[in-house]
Order: C-alpha cells, then structure tokens, then sequence
C-alpha cells in the first residue's frame, strides 16, 4: 500500500508516485542484443524487434508492410547490432549527464519533490467556480461515453472485438494509481502499469486540453507531431499502445494459422486466413489508436485533479458499462 503524500487543503492530486513507481519508470535499461536477435528471428517481419528498441513509427510500418515484402528484414538483420549500441550508448549518456532515461525523454531529471506536488495547470481547475468544474465533468463524460460506442460500433460492424478488450483493459489501468508492486513483474500487466505512468508523468507536464479536444486527440495530435515536440511524445506513448495491443492480438490470431494447418485447411485456407488476419490487425490498430488518446486522457486529468481515485474510477466503469451496453443494443 502506498503512504499518502501530504496534501493542502486546495491539493487536488494523488498520483501515486511511490519511491518504487519512480525507481522502476527512472531504470536505465539496456536492450539486450540476444532477444533483438530472437525478436527479429521470430517477430522480425511484424517489426517485434524495432519496437523493443524504441522505434515505434519504423516498427509500425513493418508491421504493415510485412517488414517491408521482407527486404527491410533482410537489412535489419546488419543493421540490429549497431541500433542495440546505438540504445545502449544513449541510456550511458543520459545517466551520466543526469537526465531522465530514453522511455521518458520528454521529462526532466528525476526530481520527487517537483512530483510530489500537483502539476502548475491544476491550480487553474482549483481556482475554477462550481459550474465550471461540473461541465468539464459533464464534458468528460460525453467524451467517454461517444468513444465507448463508437468502439462498440465498429466491433460489430468490422468484428474488431480485440479493440474492446483493449479500450476496456486501458480504462482499467488508466484510473489505477496503485504502485507497480508484484503485478511490474508480469509480461502484459507490467508493460501497461509502466504504460499508465509513464502516461501519467507526462500528463502532469502538459495540460489534457479540453473536452473536444480531447475527443479529436488522436487526429489533431498526428497531424501537429512533424512541427510540436509535444505531440510527438504524445503521439508516440499512443503508438506504442496500440502496437502492443496489436501485437499481442496477432500472437493470439497466430494460433488460428497453426490450426488451419493442423486440421488440414491447406495453402489456400490459410492464406484467406492470413489475409483476414491482417486486415483485422490493421483495423484494430486504428480504432485502438483512435479511441485511446481520448479515453487515456479523460481519466488522467482527473485522477492528476482529484484527491481520491473515486472519481477516475467511476469514469473507467462508465466507459465499459457504455461499450458493454452499446455492444448489447446495438
């Protein structure tokens, strides 16, 4: 259990971060060459190996060009050992120079005091009247509650039904402010409590913006990350969200190509198989990324704003009671 941080009485903050959170997100760690090596043998042409070097955008296009018709495969394959130098010397020099590691590039040297107390922004939520804080809320909520039926709608009608499990897991872990504890140490629970954080250390250095825009997030920040630094941090804690999801969702699809051998299906079942395969993770990828900017960030401005984790957490339940709902109805 973590202690309780003391709080004013204008304090609307209880992010959470222990000693143990802030030790695990602030660790140097070097990528290993012998499972870039095993990625790029096994996963190499879905860019496994790219995105466990922190290369998301040029691990997302492999993804979606099967690692370029193979050729950029081929060419990582001299290319691995120099980008694994490449991370490993940058994490060296980080540390010695006192800045934070590669994974929170857009944050300042570990300072617990400056995170110990709320973000400059929320001084303007606490000063604000009575009404203006219940339309934000209001305005929240409606954010939710269209992302929510928007993911059930296009589940239903492009059969994206790993996008709802997805959306459903990130309201979960968005709202959590538990620190890390045993769960760091599992493959998926771990990635997205350090997802979470790390979501959250940068919200508290950059305002979430308002309601709307908020729901046209992940748009508006694509198309400003060529010329703002901050969309493109933004931009890219969403891509790696959703390309976990996606690859996790591809590993489980992959079963079904096994099976289609094993049972028999023959070259042509499984290449109709691999061919809706693709189609669907490229569909997930996309309403993933849509819909979790949003929902990620309505949550976190207000568990940064609100003293206790009430309030997030009912937002989480909402936005899986509406998608469930949705699912049911329509």
């Amino acid at each position: 259990m973590t202690a309780p941080r003391p709080m004013g009485p204008d304090t609307r903050l209880d992010p959470d971060f222990a000693a143990d959170v802030l030790g695990d997100l602030y660790r140097y760690q070097r990528k290993r060459l012998w499972l870039a090596w095993l990625l790029w043998g096994t996963l190499g042409l879905l860019g496994a190996h790219r995105f466990y070097l922190d290369r998301p955008g040029t691990g997302l296009l492999m993804l979606f060009t099967g690692g370029g018709g193979m050729v950029w495969w081929v060419v990582d394959a001299f290319l691995l050992p120099s980008m694994v130098r490449e991370q490993v010397r940058e994490q060296a020099r980080r540390e010695a120079e006192g800045l934070p590691p590669a994974e929170l590039g857009f944050m300042p040297a570990l300072d617990p005091e400056v995170l110990s107390r709320p973000p400059e922004w929320v001084s303007e939520w606490v000063e604000a009247d009575v009404v203006r804080r219940r339309l934000r809320l209001f305005g929240d909520v409606a954010v939710l509650g269209f992302s929510g039926i928007a993911v059930a709608v296009l589940a239903k009608e492009g059969g994206v039904w790993e996008a709802v499990f997805a959306v459903l897991l990130l309201a979960a872990f968005a709202s959590s402010g538990d620190a890390l504890g045993r769960r760091a140490g599992t493959p998926v629970l771990g990635t997205l409590l350090r997802w979470s954080h790390r979501l959250r250390l940068f919200y508290h250095f950059n305002r979430p913006g308002s309601p709307p825009a908020l729901l046209l997030r992940s748009f508006t920040a694509t198309l400003t990350a060529p010329f703002q630094p901050r969309a493109r941090t933004e931009v890219r804690l969403y891509l790696q969200l959703g390309a976990f999801f996606t690859m996790l969702f591809i590993l489980i699809d992959f079963g079904g190509v096994l099976l289609s051998l094993a049972t028999g299906g023959g070259m042509p079942a499984m290449v109709e198989l691999m061919e809706t395969w693709f189609s669907g993770a490229v569909m997930n990828f996309v309403v993933i990324y849509a819909f979790a900017a949003p929902i990620g960030a309505v949550i976190t401005f207000h568990l940064l704003v609100s003293r206790t984790h009430r309030i997030p957490r009912i937002l989480s339940g909402l936005t899986a009671g509406v998608l469930l709902t949705a699912l049911i109805v329509v």
